[in-house]
């Protein structure tokens, strides 16, 4: 248990003193960890013995062995909490995805695509970006019919043995219309709707025939971020273009 730790299981027996001083530490550690012993007594207001009796409170010696050991426990923090490398970054992600995809359903997905007539691949905003890019991929490297259209392009012409996959991070408001108004088709009509996203509860789960789930970049310890987010897809997109290839040597 280090200083910072040790304080918060002593707050509670705190006199008004201790409590002044336990606020600055909080406050600014760095500072307290660095500052003279007189420094410290003139920008507390407080005598030289009030100092040395906290310090003796948190089970030390003295101010001058508190202050060593707080000086410590900073460092370790410090090298705890260390700004990763991109590449250190990227193999989180990487790790994290693969523990967090259900591979069964990415095996399926890739089945899926190479029954289908055709595969519509849709994203709106930035998450048409790796909606495209999986369209250009199987299109490209496979051979598979595939389209990128608008996100709210309903077609009549959608048949039952056709695949759309859409990409949508959060809450996919954009797809609700197009997705009622696919639902209105005989079942004989209605492709198969596969949902790739970030959030477990999104609102068109109902709508979908599969929910493929990437892990959020909260869960490696970033700040979301656009470009996290297709990252993320993009790094989707080739597991899944490998597992297509996979099937194509198996036939």
């Amino acid at each position: 248990m280090d200083v910072l730790e040790l304080m918060e299981t002593k707050v509670s027996a705190f006199t008004k003193t201790d409590l002044a001083i336990y606020e600055y530490l909080k406050g600014d550690p760095a500072a307290f960890a660095q500052k003279g012993y007189d420094e410290l007594v003139e920008d507390l207001g407080i005598s030289p013995s009030s100092l040395i009796r906290f310090a003796k409170k948190l089970g030390y010696t003295g101010y001058a062995s508190l202050q060593y050991q707080l000086g410590v426990d900073l460092e370790k923090r410090a090298e705890r909490s260390r700004e990763k490398t991109i590449g250190e970054t990227y193999c989180d992600f990487i790790l994290q995805e693969e523990k967090t995809i259900d591979q069964e359903a990415v095996g399926e997905l890739a089945e899926w695509i190479t029954e289908a007539s055709k595969v519509y691949c849709m994203g709106f905003y930035l998450s048409n970006l790796p909606a495209r890019f999986l369209s250009v991929g199987l299109r490209a490297l496979h051979d598979v019919e595939t389209d990128n259209p608008e996100y709210d392009y309903v077609m009549r012409q959608y048949r039952a043995d056709e695949l759309i996959i859409l990409f949508s991070v959060r809450g996919g408001e954009q797809y609700r219309d197009f997705l009622k108004n696919l639902a209105k088709f005989p079942k004989s009509a209605s492709p198969r709707i596969v949902l790739v996203t970030m959030n477990p509860r999104h609102q068109l789960r109902a709508y979908c025939d599969r929910i493929i789930m990437l892990p959020s970049a909260d869960s490696v310890g970033l700040e979301r971020l656009a470009i996290v987010d297709n990252m993320l897809y993009m790094m989707f997109n080739e597991m899944l273009l490998t597992r297509v290839r996979e099937l194509e040597e198996q036939q």
